[in-house]
């Protein structure tokens, strides 16, 4: 059985939902979390402009009217861009100062013709730019934009790779595509050009406005074993210095404990957790955690915590009848009761350390659809 949890106005969590809360429609319900997404990466007044937290990526951003600059948590580098000119070879554009506004997760800034925008939320930075006219000039339309911080660039024609001085590639820009006014996809690719980085757009034919969109991200996670509505980090993620968990709750395979077989999907809905750590600048997968009593629709992995090396994952749907801590978890019979299980980390190795359960189960109680943890 798949059921609907939701909560809102409590800071640090989520608004969550596997379905649309009755009494709302999906519509109404896209709206809310839309508005919340908004709020939590929005940008706010600072000293020269505006500055973003972006819970995800763990860095805050700095807009200052001519470019912007990231800088991370608990890493020495930084890194951004600034847009110096545009237009077609020979005849480019130097780009001004531009007027500088913002609105939730989103920055503006307006130059005449051109108007530079970003947008802080969940996939990292994305930074896009609305070409109003046609500048003069034939050949590939460009735009130059200046690397600042310390990183340096691997190009490709789909990507570019910012490398750290150990030449560890610790964020990717990438995703770019570019439009007209009719929604043409026009053809794009990054290059490297005396020290700049240059995006390009072959503009043959199209209708202005034209936009063209990249995407700045330090880490895109995966589950190691993805699958079709598990659901990875739809309701579930939580972070503690350089280590991220991510819940996917539709989870099906039939292991247990950490690191066990992914491939056997027999278990559907069983859900499944996933812990992420980052060295260097470097994100990596470090366990997979699934309940020492793994079943079908249990859905482990609803909510996750953590705090330090200590994790704890919600398992609202599981259906033991036992009490308490490290109960008898091999009788059924209080379906949907619900248990947390913590997992505790040592050496980096992670191990279940708990399985807790009410002191009066009672099946349909679904204990533990939200868990919390602060050290011990």
């Amino acid at each position: 059985m798949r059921f609907t949890y939701w909560i809102a106005g409590l800071a640090g969590v989520a608004l969550l939902a596997s379905e649309t809360p009755k009494g709302l429609s999906s519509q109404d319900w896209s709206a809310i979390r839309t508005e919340y997404e908004r709020h939590r990466h929005a940008a706010v007044p600072a000293a020269g402009g505006y500055q973003a937290r972006n819970p995800g990526q763990q860095w805050t951003t700095h807009f200052d009217g001519r470019g912007f600059t990231v800088k991370p948590d608990g890493v020495q580098w930084t890194w951004g861009l600034e847009l110096e000119r545009y237009g077609f070879a020979g005849l480019e554009r130097t780009v001004e100062s531009a007027r500088l506004t913002a609105a939730n997760n989103q920055v503006r800034y307006e130059r005449d013709g051109l108007e530079e925008w970003f947008l802080n939320d969940g996939r990292g930075l994305e930074q896009g730019f609305t070409l109003q006219r046609r500048p003069p000039g034939e050949g590939l339309l460009r735009l130059d934009l200046a690397v600042r911080g310390g990183l340096r660039a691997s190009v490709t024609n789909e990507a570019v790779h910012f490398l750290d001085a150990t030449g560890t590639a610790v964020l990717l820009y990438g995703g770019l595509k570019a439009w007209d006014a009719d929604r043409k996809m026009l053809a794009t690719r990054f290059e490297l050009a005396g020290g700049r980085l240059r995006l390009t757009v072959d503009e043959r034919g199209a209708r202005y406005p034209v936009t063209v969109d990249p995407l700045a991200q330090q880490a895109y996670l995966k589950a190691s074993n993805t699958g079709a509505g598990d659901e990875f980090g739809w309701s579930a993620v939580a972070v503690s210095g350089d280590t991220v968990v991510v819940g996917a709750h539709f989870e099906d395979s039939n292991a247990t404990g950490v690191n066990g077989n992914q491939a056997d999907n027999s278990a559907p809905d069983s859900g499944a957790a996933y812990v992420f750590t980052r060295t260097g600048g470097v994100w990596s997968q470090q366990a997979y955690l699934k309940a020492s009593n793994t079943t079908a629709f249990d859905q482990f992995g609803f909510f996750v915590a953590v705090s330090g090396d200590t994790v704890v994952v919600s398992a609202p749907g599981e259906d033991s009848n036992a009490t308490g801590v490290n109960g008898n978890q091999a009788d059924n019979s209080a379906p949907d009761s619900g248990a947390a299980y913590v997992f505790t980390r040592s050496g980096g190795v992670w191990t279940q350390q708990a399985y807790l359960k009410a002191s009066n189960t009672g099946g349909g109680d679904h204990f533990g659809p939200f868990v919390a943890v602060s050290r011990d």
